[in-house]
């Protein structure tokens, strides 16, 4: 029985090069193959953005009422991206912000009340709901 090795040009498949691409939006980083991010840029007015925000700029897009473009919705999503970072910033630079959301934290389990054993679930749920929403 005799085998033969295939010539090394076969052998090798196609592979794309990958590319680390950073999100316009948000700045999340992912690796994507070139052909991926042209996609990706032919869509989003060659922006390249991640998965998470091009759902955020489509259901901009499809929202019901006032029609809004997709260059008004990337600009909206970007301008919040922005906004949330900085405002995240600034939290982290600050332990009195930590330490205050661990105590709303604490609060709110301490407000709310143990669901009844004989209640169903659904209005033990909804208990615990409007005890969080205070």
């Amino acid at each position: 029985m005799s085998t033969t090795k295939p010539a090394p040009e076969e052998e090798e498949e196609e592979e794309e090069e990958v590319v680390v691409a950073a999100c316009g939006c948000c700045g999340l980083t992912e690796e994507c193959t070139s052909a991926y991010i042209a996609a990706v840029r032919g869509r989003y007015l060659g922006r390249w953005i991640c998965g998470l925000c091009a759902e955020a700029v489509d259901d901009e897009t499809r929202r019901p009422g006032r029609p809004v473009s997709t260059a008004d919705a990337l600009d909206r999503h970007a301008r919040f991206s922005r906004s949330l970072r900085r405002s995240r910033r600034r939290a982290a630079d600050s332990p009195e912000s930590l330490v205050a959301a661990v105590a709303r934290v604490l609060r709110r389990s301490l407000d709310s009340p143990a669901p009844a054993e004989d209640a169903p679930a659904a209005v033990a749920s909804v208990r615990r709901r409007s005890s969080v929403a205070r």
